[in-house]
C-alpha cells in the first residue's frame, strides 16, 4: 500500500472562513485520495524547567526552549497561509505595532506578543527544510485598504508575505486576479477556486410569515461598507452605495435581512435591515443560518477597489446553494469576483445606480424570474463547485509540490 502524502498547514484557526474554505473542508476527501492533512494552530516546545514561567520567545532566543519539530518531520509538504500576526501589538488598540521586542517594553500601553514563533522559525524552514513549501492566499494583501480592519496588521507582515511567496515551490490562489498579482513574486502558481459542502446548508425551519420576497446580505458589519459605504462613510464606492439606494427604495416590497452583525452595531444595522442575526463564528452554524434565512434574493455589492477585485465568488455560491437569486457587482474594468456568473442565466450582474435599481425591482416583482435564476445557479454550483470535486485539484497541487520540493530554493539561489 502506498504511503499517504503528509501535508502540514502551519498556524491556522479552525473557525476562520479562509482556513475552512481553503483547508479544513477538504480533509476527508483528501484522505480518500491518499493525502493526510494536519493543521496546527500552535507549536509545542521542549522546555527547560527554569524558564517555564518566562516569555516563550526569550527562552527560545536564550537556547533554553527547543521547538518540537515533530510536525515538520512528519510532513512532506508544509502550507503557509495568507499572513501571520508576528508583530507586537498594543492591547488597548492605539494602533502601535512593532517587530522590536526591546522597543515594545517602552510602549505606554500593555502589548500582546501575538504569533512570536513563525517569524523566528521561517528562516530555518526556508533555507534548510527538505520538504515542499506552498504559499496559499485568498486575499490581495498588496492592495489592502485602510477600511479593512486588518490593514495595519497586514502592512506589518508584508516583508514576510513577500519572502514566503518568493520561496514557495508552489503558490495557490482562489481567483485568476489574485494569481496575476502574486505571479509578480512567483511564476509557479495555480488557481484553485473556492468550493462548498452542500450538506451544510440545511433548511429546517419554517419560512417566516408574510408574503414579501426576502432579500439577504451577509458578512461582518464591516461588509456594510460594500452595501452602504457611499452614503454612510462618504466614500465613492461604485456598487455599495447604489445597492443601498436600490434596496431602500424597494423597502415596502421586500423584507431585508442581514446576517453577521457585530456586537454593539445592532442599532446601526437596524436602520437599514428589518431582521438581523449576530455574527456567527462557526462555519457549520453560519451555513445553516443562511439557509434558514429563507432568502429569495441574495445581493453581493462591492466597493470596487483592487482589493475587492481579487475576492472570490463565495457569496454567489452560498446564496445559490441556499436557493436565492443573486444580484452581484460587475467591476468597472477587467474580470471581478462574480465574472463567473452568466448574466441573466444564473444571476444578475450590475454596475451603477440604474442597474441596481432595475435588478432589485425585477426580482422583487417576479417570483418566476427569482426561481429561474436560483434554480440555474444551484444546478451549476452543485455540478462545478462541490468540495469533493475540488479536492482532486488540491491533491494534484500537493503532489506536484512534493515532486518539485526545493525548486523555489534553487531558483532563488540562482537568481
Amino acid at each position: 500500500m502506498t504511503e499517504p502524502l503528509h501535508v502540514l498547514v502551519w498556524g491556522t484557526a479552525h473557525d476562520g472562513a479562509c482556513a475552512y474554505f481553503r483547508g479544513y473542508m477538504f480533509d476527508e476527501p483528501l484522505r480518500e485520495l491518499g493525502i493526510e492533512m494536519r493543521h496546527i494552530s500552535k507549536v509545542n516546545f521542549k522546555a527547560d524547567p527554569e524558564w517555564a514561567d518566562k516569555p516563550v520567545i526569550d527562552a527560545i532566543r536564550a537556547g533554553k526552549l527547543e521547538l518540537d519539530t515533530s510536525d515538520l518531520e512528519w510532513a512532506d509538504v508544509v502550507v503557509f497561509r495568507r499572513y501571520y500576526n508576528t508583530a507586537i501589538k498594543c492591547k488597548v488598540g492605539c494602533g502601535y505595532l512593532t517587530q522590536d521586542a526591546s522597543e515594545a517594553t517602552m510602549h505606554e500601553h500593555p502589548v500582546s506578543m501575538q504569533d512570536n514563533i513563525t517569524r523566528d522559525v521561517w528562516p530555518a524552514v526556508r533555507d534548510h527544510w527538505d520538504g515542499a513549501i506552498i504559499y496559499e492566499t485568498d486575499d490581495n494583501h498588496w492592495c489592502i485598504q485602510p477600511w479593512n480592519g486588518y490593514y495595519p496588521d497586514v502592512l506589518a507582515e508584508r516583508d514576510l508575505i513577500a519572502d514566503m511567496t518568493r520561496r514557495a515551490d508552489l503558490v495557490t490562489t482562489s481567483t485568476p486576479a489574485l494569481a496575476d498579482w502574486y505571479s509578480r513574486y512567483n511564476r509557479r502558481i495555480r488557481t484553485i477556486r473556492n468550493a462548498i459542502d452542500p450538506t451544510l446548508y440545511v433548511k429546517d425551519t419554517p419560512r417566516p410569515a408574510g408574503d414579501k420576497p426576502r432579500l439577504v446580505y451577509y458578512g461582518s458589519t464591516a461588509r456594510m461598507r460594500d452595501y452602504a459605504g457611499r452614503y454612510l462613510t462618504g466614500s465613492k464606492a461604485d456598487g455599495g452605495g447604489y445597492a443601498f439606494e436600490a434596496v431602500q427604495s424597494r423597502q415596502r416590497d421586500l423584507t431585508r435581512v442581514f446576517l453577521g452583525t457585530n456586537e454593539g452595531t445592532e442599532a446601526w444595522v437596524g436602520q437599514y435591515f428589518d431582521e438581523q442575526t449576530p455574527y456567527i463564528d462557526s462555519i457549520a452554524k453560519f451555513s445553516k443560518a443562511l439557509a434558514n434565512s429563507h432568502g429569495d434574493i441574495g445581493i453581493a455589492p462591492l466597493g470596487g477597489d483592487d482589493f475587492d477585485k481579487c475576492k472570490s465568488e463565495l457569496h454567489w455560491l452560498e446564496y445559490a446553494i441556499s436557493d436565492m437569486a443573486v444580484i452581484a457587482q460587475r467591476v468597472q474594468t477587467g474580470p471581478g469576483p462574480y465574472s463567473v456568473i452568466r448574466d441573466g442565466v444564473d444571476g444578475l450582474m450590475v454596475k451603477g445606480r440604474q442597474d441596481w435599481h432595475d435588478a432589485v425591482a425585477r426580482l422583487a416583482k417576479s417570483k418566476d424570474l427569482r426561481e429561474q435564476l436560483a434554480g440555474a445557479a444551484k444546478e451549476r454550483v452543485l455540478a462545478e463547485y462541490d468540495y469533493r470535486q475540488r479536492a482532486h485539484e488540491w491533491a494534484d497541487a500537493f503532489r506536484w509540490a512534493a515532486e518539485h520540493a526545493g525548486i523555489g530554493k534553487r531558483q532563488l539561489a540562482a537568481a
